[in-house]
Formats: C-alpha cells, structure tokens, sequence
C-alpha cells in the first residue's frame, strides 16, 4: 500500500525515442497503440509529462496526421526533420538523429522529476542514465532487448525492461 502513495507523489516524466519503439516492435512483429501507452503511462506511473522524439518528413501527409492525433492524445512532440542521403553502396538512408534533443530536455528538466521512464535501448544513452542514476533519480528503461546495447542493459540503478513486457497492454489490433 505505501508503494501506491509514494508513486502519486514521485514526479514521473516519460521521454520516448520513437525509432527505437517502432523499430523494436516491428522487429517483433507487432505495433503500438500510442493511445494505450499514453494512458498506461498516465495511470501506471502518473506521468506529468511525456515526451515523444520523432523525425518529421516533409509532405508526408500520414505521418503528419499520425502526429497530430499523438498530439491530441496529449503526447508531447519534439520533432526533427529528417535528411536523406546516399550512403557509398547507393542506398537511400533516412535520419532524424533526435538522440540529442531527447538528451537536452532530459537534461533541461531533470529537477521536474524524480522517476524517469526512458523509452531506448541505444548505447550512447549510457551517460545520461548514468548521470540519472547519479542524480539518484529512479530509472525505468523499456526497449526491445535484442536490440538494446549492453551497456543500457547491464547498468547498475536501473530497472530495464524489455518492451514486449507491456505488448498485452499496449498492443494495436488492426481494425
């Protein structure tokens, strides 16, 4: 019981690398329903904030009404465009590189919260988890383990979760 009233008071901010989400869910053959999420996150975790880090493209017309209903959901944006290059072998490489905005509001606002629940498994987050832990300020990572970095993983103060722990409850049906 006394873990409950201490999970109304502890400020919670949420900050999501959406390639890592959409990727690692892809990977395991399932979507999310970003609705479901937000409202986990809101009652699970009384999340005052929650961040969503994305690339935006120009006239992609699904993607921004795909940001737009993440914006009327209550999820808030931090958008990137993205740039599109060749790589040598001619491929087509899209990148919105977001890491170091999630990083800079992270930091920005880091005497808002006490909890933080991080959405990305990319290794160069290492510092700035690190840095959480040392701020002892409570971790919570969730990210498709076989594409999380070992040094997310094996980072001692936070508690990783592998994402398909919250497929039951977040999952999108086609409709």
């Amino acid at each position: 019981m006394g873990n409950k009233v201490n999970q109304k008071i502890k400020p919670t901010y949420a900050f999501i690398d959406a390639a890592n989400i959409i990727y690692g869910t892809r990977d395991e053959g399932w979507k999310v329903d970003f609705a479901k999420l937000y409202k986990y996150l809101k009652e699970r975790y009384k999340c005052r904030k929650i961040f969503y880090f994305a690339g935006v493209e120009e006239n992609n017309e699904k993607q921004a009404k795909f940001y737009k209903v993440l914006q009327k959901i209550g999820f808030g944006l931090v958008l990137r465009k993205v740039k599109i290059f060749k790589q040598e072998d001619g491929k087509q490489v899209r990148k919105a590189n977001c890491d170091v905005d999630l990083t800079f509001y992270a930091m920005k606002l880091i005497e808002k919260y006490q909890r933080v629940l991080f959405f990305s498994g990319d290794g160069d987050f290492d510092v700035l988890l690190s840095y959480y832990v040392q701020q002892k300020k409570e971790v919570l990572v969730y990210s498709n383990s076989k594409r999380t970095a070992r040094e997310i993983k094996t980072l001692k103060g936070i508690c990783f979760n592998d994402l398909k722990v919250l497929k039951p409850i977040i999952i999108r049906y086609k409709k």
